[in-house]
């Protein structure tokens, strides 16, 4: 089941994605990047936010949880279907029994979460003249925390005691669709599988995200 659970989790989201773009008609004409309501912008920032989705030995100890971010893509052409985009992200992820039971300290509830900066590359293709795919990978580093439940007053806060933390290094590939607004704005889904280097087990999720760019 942990099994089947991780390849839905990758492939369910993809293939909403793909589903998209097979639905959307073939151009009659080659576009350009510009949408029609003024101009690509060279640098768009952006938030997001979205469910994400624990798998492999990471969904054992720790539920589906959510997440949210932002950052900035920069395209010196924009007429090139290459860009660059930075992220940042936070993602918060409650633990189950097997998490509290590992921990080898007495409670009743706990939480992991994570703090990423990585830097993707972007390969982005238009569909028609209103929506671009696209396909994105990168790296970057990413902070996990994993806290378990005390009474009364600990040193990261109140009735959590944090049983580990630490930074490592993280990597991402997935897939994601803009669909352009006005005035070089877009609105957009994407979902990644990303992965942190952590000790012992790698720590793997994979996010759905909806976010604006501006």
């Amino acid at each position: 089941m942990k099994r089947m659970k991780s390849y839905t989790g990758i492939l369910a989201p993809l293939a909403v994605l793909g589903g998209l773009c097979a639905a959307t008609p073939a151009p009659a004409q080659v576009y350009s990047y510009y949408p029609p309501s003024g101009g690509e912008r060279p640098v768009q920032w952006y938030v997001d936010g979205g469910y994400s989705i624990t798998t492999g030995q990471t969904s054992t100890y720790f539920q589906d949880g959510w997440t949210i971010g932002g950052g900035v893509v920069m395209k010196p052409d924009p007429h090139s279907p290459f860009a660059l985009k930075v992220d940042f992200d936070y993602a918060y992820y409650s633990g189950t029994n097997a998490f509290l039971n590992s921990s080898g300290l007495p409670g009743s509830s706990g939480y992991m979460d994570t703090f990423s900066a990585s830097v993707d590359g972007m390969l982005r293709a238009p569909l028609g003249s209103y929506a671009r795919f696209y396909a994105m990978a990168g790296v970057g580093l990413a902070w996990r925390g994993l806290y378990v439940g005390q009474g009364g007053y600990c040193y990261c806060g109140y009735g959590y005691y944090a049983t580990d933390y630490s930074t490592n290094f993280a990597w991402n590939a997935g897939l994601g669709m803009d669909f352009l607004l006005p005035y070089g704005q877009s609105w957009f889904i994407e979902a990644r599988y990303e992965r942190i280097e952590t000790s012992g087990a790698p720590t793997e999720v994979i996010p759905i995200r909806f976010g604006w760019r501006f």
